[in-house]
């Protein structure tokens, strides 16, 4: 990425400060997936010092492998689609006749990646009014897209984080995304909706109960390493 330094500095700054979590909702396309020097980084950040990072999938969609890196290409990163449900289109976007249920954003990106990964890991809602500067001329712009899900999960995974702490809960960034991903609310009927919408709309409260009812569960992680043209390229799950 052209901004890759301070993307690290970023992270060496987060180490150094106990973060617990990370958003980042920005990214761009990418030749190879789960790869290069950030990626690296950003793997030993999430498995060295179990930081949970949360990113964009990207707004390039409703086209197939559209998810941009490294939010939807990087395997230690949870990847965030835009979802808008009934209300948001009829408040935020004053549509006529809203959906009867809510749907992922029509540009929100979808996988595959390259690599074969669902590209999306889970959805949340992708729309915020936000203050923007005062040289604009105005006051208050809504922003749509995944950079808006990925916070609003960031979110929602802090309250997460928050609970464990003070339940005594061990807070690990496999145990969180494994209780997102399997308490989710599916969006869409089909197979293939997966590509856009991940596991589904995160649900904090299911998420946490699904915590709690694990936290005696050990936590089991994979390290693969891929010999490729003289590059080794890692994921971890």
């Amino acid at each position: 990425m052209e901004t890759g330094t301070g993307l690290i500095w970023a992270l060496i700054a987060a180490v150094e400060h106990k973060c617990d979590l990370i958003n980042m909702s920005y990214g761009e396309a990418t030749l190879l997936p789960d790869y290069g020097r950030f990626v690296d980084l950003v793997n030993e950040v999430v498995n060295k010092h179990r930081l949970i990072f949360v990113s964009s999938a990207g707004n390039s969609g409703p086209g197939l492998s559209t998810v941009g890196a490294p939010g939807g290409t990087s395997s230690s990163i949870i990847g965030v689609g835009a979802y808008v449900s009934p209300a948001m289109a009829a408040g935020a976007h004053c549509v006529v006749e809203p959906p009867s249920e809510g749907l992922e954003y029509t540009w929100s990106s979808r996988g595959p990646t390259a690599d074969g990964d669902l590209g999306v890991c889970i959805s949340a809602p992708g729309g915020a009014v936000a203050p923007v500067p005062t040289w604009t001329l105005q006051r208050r712009m809504l922003m749509n897209g995944t950079s808006m899900a990925s916070p609003s999960a960031c979110g929602g995974i802090a309250l997460l984080i928050s609970a464990m702490k003070a339940e005594g809960i061990p807070v690990s960034p496999y145990s969180v995304r494994k209780a997102l991903e399997n308490t989710s609310v599916p969006i869409g009927d089909l197979p293939e909706d997966k590509l856009s919408t991940g596991q589904g709309l995160m649900q904090v409260d299911k998420a946490f109960e699904y915590i709690q009812k694990c936290q005696n569960f050990p936590c089991v992680q994979y390290q693969i390493n891929i010999q490729q043209s003289g590059k080794t390229m890692g994921s971890a799950s």
